[in-house]
């Protein structure tokens, strides 16, 4: 996408910056999820969430910081029937992991919790926890918080979020093959063996890239960051399939902005882009045809689809926080421009939250 020369001289410098502090940093800051991928323009809209409500009869769970932990949280999405998950009795049967004294995971051991997904049916949740320094491993929670699993290898690294097929029996993430490697690859854990397969190789994805499983559940549509865009501060992504039974991988379009998701039909995807006149935006691009769709400018740094691909969970800062760290997370059709349907019952010490309709 072609930027005017005065976006680009404005622009240029950015995106080297915030390359080189992610590297800078321990791999679980370069890929926490509360951390925005880019400042506010200065005068950028902010988002109208006046008058919304939080759903009722839907989930929700959410990362809460209490004093230097992080812990996990499954409730109904207003709020009530609030369960904490205790990380106790957590079972393992995946091959060639280390034992459980080995890498304990635990609520003593657990440094961090990354990320969370609900599964499609709703039965179960998919987090992303840090057991020890330099590791990271999916653990499956069931709905009411008491039966847990190690479902990944527990001797690397995982980046980025987790995915679930649409038959909520195969969980995908990308994960490093080597120690402190840069260039993770994807990789499925099909549920109930617990059996690992690659899907990926040669570093094909990163913490800023995206996958999903189309319907069938036997291809994922993932996305490959190439670099910076002409604008220098937007980045350059390439999109690609891969057979889950073949192990073919198609190369096709690219794509401007910061992946967010992609449609289970792989029709479209939803990014964050900084557009001509420096303001950030949440845009639902077509892959097919039609055109692009901004659905929210301001301050928004990440935006997770909702399974059935009505809705995503958008967060942004909270603007109640004077220190800068709570966030708020809103519930925002994905067809049309600002259609915000409801603002979830977080807390500031909320740093991610995952979200799942009742009407699966």
């Amino acid at each position: 996408m072609s930027r005017v020369a005065s976006a680009r001289r404005a622009s240029r410098g950015v995106a080297p910056r915030l390359l080189a502090l992610c590297t800078a940093l321990p791999l679980a800051a370069c890929f926490e999820p509360s951390a925005p991928v880019a400042p506010m323009a200065p005068g950028a809209a902010s988002l109208a969430i006046e008058g919304v409500v939080s759903p009722k009869g839907d989930r929700l769970a959410t990362i809460e910081q209490e004093g230097s932990k992080e812990v996990l949280y499954l409730q109904n999405a207003d709020g009530s029937n609030r369960t904490r998950v205790y990380f106790q009795n957590v079972r393992d049967h995946v091959a060639g992991n280390y034992s459980s004294s080995v890498m304990p995971v635990t609520d003593e051991t657990i440094l961090a919790i990354r990320r969370a997904r609900w599964s499609p049916d709703g039965q179960a949740l998919a987090a992303i926890v840090v057991p020890a320094s330099g590791v990271a491993e999916v653990v499956l929670v069931s709905a009411d918080g008491h039966d847990l699993r190690t479902v990944s290898p527990n001797s690397q690294y995982l980046f980025g979020d987790v995915e679930w097929s649409p038959d909520s029996r195969r969980i995908a993430y990308a994960m490093s093959t080597g120690p402190f490697a840069l260039s993770p690859d994807l990789f499925v854990t099909e549920l109930g063996p617990d059996r690992v397969k690659r899907v990926t190789t040669s570093g094909k994805v990163s913490g800023f890239d995206t996958f999903r499983f189309d319907p069938t559940g036997q291809r994922i549509n993932f996305t490959e960051r190439l670099g910076w865009a002409e604008d220098d501060v937007n980045g350059l992504f390439r999109l690609a399939s891969a057979d889950l039974t073949t192990g073919v991988i198609v190369q096709t379009d690219t794509i401007v902005g910061e992946p967010q998701g992609i449609a289970r039909d792989g029709s479209w995807v939803l990014l964050l882009r900084w557009s001509v006149e420096k303001v950030r935006e949440l845009v639902r691009v077509p892959l097919t045809t039609g055109a692009e769709t901004v659905l929210a400018t301001g301050d928004v740094q990440n935006a997770v689809l909702v399974e059935g691909d009505r809705e995503a969970v958008v967060v942004s800062p909270d603007p109640n926080d004077r220190n800068g760290v709570g966030r708020t997370f809103r519930i925002f059709g994905v067809s049309a421009p600002n259609d915000v349907r409801a603002t979830l019952p977080t807390g500031l010490n909320v740093n991610w939250a995952a979200f799942a309709r009742a009407s699966r």
